[in-house]
């Protein structure tokens, strides 16, 4: 427990309840469901972005050109 305050000392914070996501975003006090849902989904999409899609990796002007990436060319 003494390892908690000290920590929560560190972050600034001085109340309950706080909850911090991934030791970057914090939520102090009694929020609305939709705050944590806000928050989940960001911290979410941080840890698991999605992936490049093909169309992006193409020559800009050539709609059919092949795209390369880590694990060769189609």
């Amino acid at each position: 427990m003494a390892d908690d305050i000290q920590e929560a000392t560190a972050y600034g914070i001085s109340g309950v309840p706080y909850f911090v996501f991934e030791e970057k975003y914090g939520i102090s006090g009694a929020q609305p469901a939709e705050v944590f849902e806000s928050a989940l989904t960001q911290v979410w999409d941080e840890l698991h972005p999605e992936p490049v899609k093909k169309s992006l990796l193409t020559v800009p002007g050539a709609a059919d050109a092949d795209a390369c990436g880590p694990e060769g060319c189609d």
